[in-house]
């Protein structure tokens, strides 16, 4: 391990959960959920006078259905259908830590729920993580091999999802409209969606196109909790469906950017990728297994 990523900022900047979040679906930096979670962006909703004075305003309307909205971002980035037919899929791409001249790999392999991911960044390490049936692990320069569990684990699992819009009720329990914005002439709604386990996530959806725009939410880690703000940019068209090829990450301490270099939908994926990292006698048997079951 080398100095620089001994220290605390780099440790956390470089978590595994860092590479998927370019995975949920363009917008200039004010787009993005409030700093600091969409939850404050909600303080004081729904807190209404005992007596309303003759000359106050009218009532702002009320907010539109948290799932309406996400139905409208389903369809906007290709419909149901189409998402529906994506069985697994291979998404490379390049990380880039600004203005520390620091640049990086990613890639993710994903077949029905379960994935693999690397992030390998030069002079710095590199971290991994998959999952397979209920087993989820990461491996990284700073915690090492471990399986994950918790909110930690949920987060690996709903961030490696291809477009968490169309798939958010298999990772959460609730969505609720919580906030509606006003940024440079466009409408905003923020959604919350949130789990039974307390894990949640800010999403914020641009009211004409219905395209996802933003993201917040707080990373969990062996560290404590980190707030990461996301803006999506570059939406391109891969077989008729609609990805952001660029993602910018404000991690309160560091900016981060991703870029998508390659998607391939419905691709051929090694399921022994996804199982727990073993050596000897447990790697063979683990190939075999993998091999066995397609």
């Amino acid at each position: 391990m080398i100095a620089v990523y001994s220290s605390r900022w780099w440790r956390r900047a470089l978590s595994p959960l860092l590479l998927t979040v370019a995975l949920s679906p363009a917008c200039d930096e004010d787009d993005a959920p409030p700093k600091g979670t969409a939850n404050e962006a909600a303080a004081g909703a729904g807190v209404v006078a005992d007596e309303t004075p003759a000359d106050a305003p009218p009532p702002a309307p009320a907010l539109p259905e948290a799932e309406v909205i996400l139905d409208k971002a389903t369809a906007a980035l290709g419909g149901r259908e189409a998402i529906d037919r994506i069985q697994s899929f291979h998404y490379r791409g390049t990380i880039e830590m600004v203005g520390h001249n620091i640049h990086g790999k990613l890639q993710i392999w994903w077949k029905k729920g379960d994935f693999f991911m690397e992030q390998i960044v030069p002079g710095i390490g590199e971290m991994r993580a998959g999952k397979r049936g209920d087993e989820i692990w990461a491996d990284d320069p700073v915690n090492g091999r471990r399986k994950l569990t918790g909110v930690e684990a949920e987060q690996h699992a709903w961030a490696s999802t291809l477009l968490l819009a169309a798939a958010w009720k298999d990772y959460f329990d609730e969505a609720e409209t919580v906030a509606e914005r006003k940024v440079k002439g466009r409408t905003l709604y923020d959604v919350k969606l949130t789990s039974k386990s307390g894990m949640a996530v800010t999403m914020s959806f641009d009211a004409d196109s219905g395209l996802q725009v933003g993201q917040a939410f707080e990373q969990v880690t062996p560290m404590g909790k980190q707030p990461f703000d996301v803006t999506f940019q570059d939406y391109r068209e891969v077989e008729g469906i609609k990805f952001a090829f660029k993602q910018v990450i404000d991690a309160k301490f560091q900016e981060i950017v991703q870029e998508i270099e390659h998607v391939e939908l419905n691709a051929e994926v090694d399921p022994s990728k996804f199982a727990f990292p073993r050596s000897g006698a447990d790697l063979v048997r683990q190939k075999a297994e993998a091999k066995a079951g397609g």
